[in-house]
């Protein structure tokens, strides 16, 4: 039987070249229809790869077994769900690549702060043993790493719920949620539906494995509290940031506590990580138990930790210049992770925000201030828009600034030593920029400048 595999350009590449390298015969449908600008049917003989764009024609589904959705297509796409309708088993490359996986796969997902998890805990996998692979950070396509795995192999993957959601066979060694905001999410029904699906995470794990999670988040701590009292199931290990565990990882008069059967012992001191803001430390704990449930020597997981340069662009720390630190959140491109970076903050702020109108609303972002933003300087489409709402909320001290360069320059020159210059916009960049990175690769070059 054939696979077909939805993508979107070249995004659907991977996985028919993994379902070739495997002898599975794949079809390949562009669902954006442009296809040809890549010429990527110049690749392949066409009795190993037929290729469709823009329509896929009903000759395309003959001896069809199995869909495969690329990343980036939603599992609500037209497509997908009318062929769902049809009968059609549909997957997601998480699902195929991780059945091809011939090592051990640990998986990190939550609503927040995947990627700095996944990033942390890979590296901390890295420098134990040279045959491992971090997808999410550093490998794009976990189908583009997959062939390269054996036994001894471990692989670090970034799941999401959509991946989640596509997955039936996915079977980590150990698992990890860092939380559950069903509030922060749509696309989902209910709330009951959304954490159904994170909870997918666990599905095929066994009384040998283990999964993460987070004592602080009401869901994870329920989903714990469940496993602890059944017989089957993964082993649960909590984390905490804001409480004392009597088993776990937490934090204690500054300290990275670990509390297990053989005792307790401090870690490190969480002044020795190179991040900032409690969601950071969530994730960093969440990155550290897992290796801990892995196996992996807490020696090595110390010694990678305070090597362990933070994801670009999350809160990431510039440069000081005349006693004040800047700091580039240009992942901040909505209003949730926006606060997380305000959050951040240890010391009076300067923010730098606006950017493209997606029809957010600002309420919320205004209302974390909460007296550590100093002065609000807006750039872009939303500033007016933003202005209006920070007088709504009781905020009046704000001012425009006609681009980036000169909101930086104007912060700079209105904070004090001690003090801080966040650019953490809750919009994207569209019109500005091409993308959150441009946006934040931009804004350290200015501050280099100045």
């Amino acid at each position: 039987m054939k696979s077909l595999v939805i993508g979107n350009g070249l995004s659907g590449m991977p996985l028919a070249e993994l379902l070739t390298a495997k002898g599975v015969p794949a079809v390949y449908f562009d669902a954006g229809g442009s296809f040809e600008s890549y010429d990527m049917a110049g690749d392949y003989d066409p009795e190993e790869l037929q290729v469709y764009s823009g329509t896929l024609p009903a000759a395309a589904l003959e001896d069809v077994g199995q869909v495969i959705a690329a990343s980036d297509i939603p599992m609500d796409d037209p497509v997908i769900k009318q062929l769902r309708l049809m009968g059609f088993k549909v997957i997601g490359e998480i699902e195929l690549a991780a059945s091809y996986d011939r090592g051990r796969i640990l998986a990190v997902t939550g609503t927040k702060g995947k990627t700095s998890a996944t990033s942390l805990l890979g590296k901390i996998v890295r420098d134990r043993t040279r045959n491992a692979f971090t997808v999410g950070d550093g490998i794009a396509s976990y189908a583009d790493a997959v062939c390269q795995t054996t036994k001894d192999s471990t692989t670090v993957v970034k799941t999401c719920a959509r991946d989640l959601e596509a997955a039936d066979r996915l079977h980590p060694a150990v698992s990890a949620i860092i939380n559950i905001q069903p509030s922060r999410v749509s696309g989902y029904e209910s709330e009951a539906d959304y954490v159904t699906v994170k909870e997918r995470i666990l599905m095929n794990q066994t009384a040998e494995d283990h999964i993460i999670l987070n004592y602080d988040d009401p869901y994870t701590r329920r989903l714990g509290m469940r496993l602890d009292a059944g017989a089957d199931g993964p082993r649960p290990f909590f984390f905490s940031a804001r409480s004392e565990l009597k088993i776990g990882l937490f934090l204690k008069r500054g300290g990275i506590i670990l509390r297990d059967r053989w005792g307790e012992r401090e870690l490190m001191k969480t002044s020795e990580l190179s991040i900032v803001g409690i969601h950071n430390l969530e994730n960093a704990f969440a990155a550290i138990s897992m290796a801990y449930r892995y196996g992996i020597p807490t020696d090595s997981i110390i010694k990678s930790c305070r090597e362990y340069v933070p994801v670009a662009h999350r809160v990431e720390y510039v440069a000081t210049k005349n006693g004040v630190r800047f700091y580039n959140d240009s992942k901040g491109t909505d209003v949730s992770t926006a606060i997380n970076g305000i959050e951040s903050m240890d010391c009076p702020t300067y923010l730098i925000g606006g950017g493209y109108d997606s029809g957010a609303d600002y309420g919320d972002w205004i209302d974390s201030f909460r007296g550590k933003v100093r002065k609000l300087v807006l750039i872009g489409q939303t500033r007016e828009k933003m202005a209006s709402c920070a007088q709504d909320h009781g905020f009046f001290d704000y001012i425009y600034a006609e681009d980036l360069e000169e909101a930086v320059r104007i912060c700079g020159s209105c904070a004090n030593p001690g003090e801080a210059v966040l650019l953490s916009p809750a919009c994207e960049g569209r019109g500005m920029y091409k993308s959150y990175e441009e946006r934040g690769n931009a804004f350290r070059a200015i501050v280099e400048s100045l």
